[in-house]
């Protein structure tokens, strides 16, 4: 028990830096300065993270063949959890064009990378950047067709590029030039900070509805995440060493990118805000219990 306390700590203490600027996103608001959210969102959607997700393409250490692999798997998960996510906001009374892909894709990146390497160490940590490159592709292509009912806006999208040309250089077994990948890290560094300010200061003028709503796609984000996981550790051949981490990541809470998502391009902008508020502390309570199970706690 002692053991798990002390992983519990552990993963609160990594957490604190993502809190952080929750927090400064937060005071900013309730201090009412201006704060350009409709450009900082655009900046995000265009730049950092298309830029973030070419650099973990090109240089996690995972062999081709295993990334492929890995990329598939997660994609198939992915699908899997829409339809189930499709369903439980239908029984939930919820809009699933406007909440689905808020409720669809999990939190990979911020929170789900710190919380592989935690659990499953260096090669968990490699899985999961793997399948945050496949979550941000589904996200810009399924989960934003899904959002807008566009098809044409989901190539338009600069991460949806920087997915196929870092998988495509990878197969080829050829590198980036290193001033590119060096750019594409300093670029993709301000994904994180500014997704989670933003964060904030939409938290500090939160309706009560945001919450309410929130609340179901909360629900239909864990039980999605949950008949996944139950999947990938039926008898059906997968490895246990890549089934587990992607399994964690798909028991994440609600991605803050899907919230700027909402609020850029439909009418759930307060309901996504509340539901990654709300799952991320739901997420929180069950972290011990995820941690055990992971072998954390054994």
């Amino acid at each position: 028990m002692s053991v798990l306390i002390s992983a519990y700590l552990a993963m609160l203490v990594r957490l604190m830096p993502l809190v952080a600027c929750v927090v400064v996103g937060f005071i900013w608001g309730r201090r009412e300065q201006p704060y350009p959210t409709a450009f900082v969102s655009t900046l995000v959607t265009y730049v950092a993270i298309p830029a973030l997700t070419f650099h973990t393409l090109m240089t996690t250490p995972l062999a081709a063949s295993t990334m492929t692999w890995v990329l598939a798997l997660s994609v198939i998960a992915l699908l899997v959890a829409g339809v189930v996510v499709a369903v439980v906001l239908r029984l939930l009374g919820l809009s699933g064009r406007d909440l689905g892909q808020t409720a669809w894709i999990p939190n990979a990146g911020n929170l789900g990378l710190p919380m592989s390497e935690l659990v499953f160490g260096v090669q968990g940590l490699t899985i999961a950047i793997a399948f945050f490159a496949a979550s941000s592709f589904v996200s810009f292509t399924f989960g934003l067709r899904w959002l807008t009912g566009s098809v044409g806006k989901v190539w338009r999208q600069p991460v949806v590029w920087a997915t196929l040309i870092g998988i495509g250089l990878r197969a080829l077994d050829m590198q980036a030039p290193q001033w590119s990948l060096d750019s594409a890290k300093l670029l993709g560094s301000m994904a994180v900070p500014l997704m989670l300010v933003t964060l904030g200061h939409t938290l500090s003028q939160l309706p009560r509805s945001g919450f309410m709503a929130g609340s179901g796609v909360t629900v239909a984000r864990f039980v999605s995440g949950i008949v996944v996981a139950l999947l990938l550790f039926a008898p059906i051949g997968i490895d246990p060493l890549i089934a587990a981490p992607i399994a964690l990541q798909m028991l994440m809470p609600c991605a803050v990118n899907s919230y700027l998502f909402a609020r850029l391009h439909g009418n759930g902008g307060d309901a996504a805000a509340g539901a990654v508020l709300i799952s991320t502390l739901v997420f929180l309570l069950l972290a011990p219990l995820l941690l055990w199970l992971g072998g954390v706690g054994q």
